[in-house]
C-alpha cells in the first residue's frame, strides 16, 4: 500500500521570530530533504482546514477560545502562561503570529485526515508534518511552543468516528511529552509510551508517573550512549508495547535526541530514526494491521532533523 505524508504551506508560515529554536526553517528543510528524495510510493495528499470540535474534545473551549482570539493581526503575541521558563530554550515562549490561527487548524487537518486514511484502508502509514508542534500542550494552557496536543486529538478523534476502544501513542522526543500525559493520565482507552532525557524541561515522566497504568516513562540521563538508549528503548518501551492491545498507533517524532541537536544531551544517530520508527511499524502491523500515524514535534538542528525525516519515511516505505 501507498505512505501519505501530509504538509501545508500554512504550517511553515507560522512565524515564531527571529532567532526562534522552533522556526519555520525547521520545516522547510525537512520538506525540501523528503521531496528530494523523490518517494515512489508516498503520496502528498490535499490537507484540509481542521474543525474545532476535534481540537475541543481534547482542550477547553475557553482556552480554544483563547487561543484564536489572540491570534495577531500583526507582529507577535505570546501566550505561554507558565511561571517556570526552560533553561535549555533560551527562555523562549510560545507565540502566535498572523497565520499561526490557519497553521493549527492545518495541523487538526493533517492528523484527522491521517486517521482517516488509514482507518479506512486508503494508506499504509502516514506522517503528519505538522507545525507547531503539541506534546507539552496542557489542557488549558500552551507550553514549550506547543499549542494544541495534535497526538491526543488524534486518538479521539479515532474513538468518535471509528470507535477504537485501545490506542497507543508513543513519543520519541528528547523532552517529556508532559502535556501528552497530563491530558490521557486517567484515560485508559489511550496508553502512553514516552522516552526521553531526565534531568531536562520540563521535568516531568519520572518512571513512577503511571497514570492509571496506562502510562510508562523510560528516561535516559544526560549524556548516555546510542546503546545505552537503545537498550533502554528495548527493554523498556518496545517490551511494553508487546505486551499491550491496540487499534492504532500515533507516534510523536522528535529529533532532538539526535547527537547533533542543542537542546538534548543525548547520542542517536540518524539511521536510529530508521530503526526505531521502523520497529513501532512493525508491531502496529501485528497488533493492528499496520494502522499507524507519525507527528512532527521537535528538533532543533536543521540538517539532523531534515535526514531524520527522510530517515522516518524510508522506514514507513519498508514495512508500508
Amino acid at each position: 500500500m501507498t505512505s501519505y505524508i501530509y504538509y501545508h504551506h500554512a504550517n511553515e508560515a507560522h512565524d515564531t521570530g527571529a532567532g526562534h529554536s522552533e522556526r519555520a526553517e525547521r520545516l522547510t528543510q525537512i520538506v525540501k530533504a523528503l521531496r528530494q528524495e523523490n518517494l515512489a510510493s508516498v503520496v502528498w495528499p490535499d490537507v484540509p482546514v481542521g474543525n474545532r470540535a476535534d481540537i475541543e474534545r481534547v482542550h477547553t473551549k475557553q482556552y480554544v477560545d483563547f487561543v484564536f482570539n489572540s491570534v495577531p493581526q500583526h507582529g507577535y503575541k505570546e501566550i505561554e502562561i507558565n511561571e517556570v521558563v526552560s533553561d535549555d530554550d533560551g527562555g523562549e515562549v510560545t507565540v502566535l503570529s498572523p497565520m499561526s490561527g490557519e497553521a493549527l487548524l492545518r495541523s487538526v487537518g493533517q492528523v484527522t485526515s491521517a486517521v482517516d486514511a488509514v482507518m479506512n484502508g486508503k494508506a499504509s502509514n502516514c506522517f503528519c508534518l505538522t507545525r507547531p508542534p503539541g506534546h507539552h500542550a496542557l489542557i488549558d494552557k500552551a507550553m514549550g511552543f506547543c499549542v494544541f496536543g495534535n497526538a491526543v486529538i488524534a486518538a479521539r478523534y479515532a474513538q468518535e468516528k471509528f470507535g477504537s476502544k485501545r490506542i497507543a501513542i508513543v513519543d520519541y522526543d528528547v523532552h517529556h511529552g508532559n502535556g501528552t500525559q497530563d491530558i490521557v493520565k486517567h484515560d485508559n482507552s489511550i496508553f502512553f509510551a514516552s522516552i526521553h532525557q531526565l534531568p531536562l524541561w520540563p521535568e516531568t515522566g519520572y518512571a513512577h508517573e503511571t497514570g492509571t497504568g496506562n502510562i510508562l516513562n523510560a528516561v535516559v540521563p544526560p549524556g548516555s550512549s546510542r546503546e545505552e538508549w537503545l537498550k533502554s528503548w528495548n527493554d523498556n518501551v518496545i517490551r511494553r508495547l508487546e505486551s499491550e492491545n491496540f487499534e492504532l498507533m500515533i507516534i510523536c517524532a522528535g529529533f532532538d535526541a539526535h547527537k547533533n541537536d542543542p537542546k538534548g544531551a543525548q547520542n542517536l544517530e540518524t539511521r536510529d530514526f530508521y530503526d526505531i520508527t521502523r520497529q513501532l511499524l512493525r508491531i502496529s502491523a501485528q497488533k493492528c494491521g499496520g494502522k499507524a500515524i507519525i507527528l512532527l514535534e521537535g528538533g532543533y538542528n536543521i540538517d539532523a532533523s531534515a535526514s531524520s525525516a527522510v530517515a522516518v519515511a524510508h522506514a514507513m516505505i519498508s514495512v508500508g
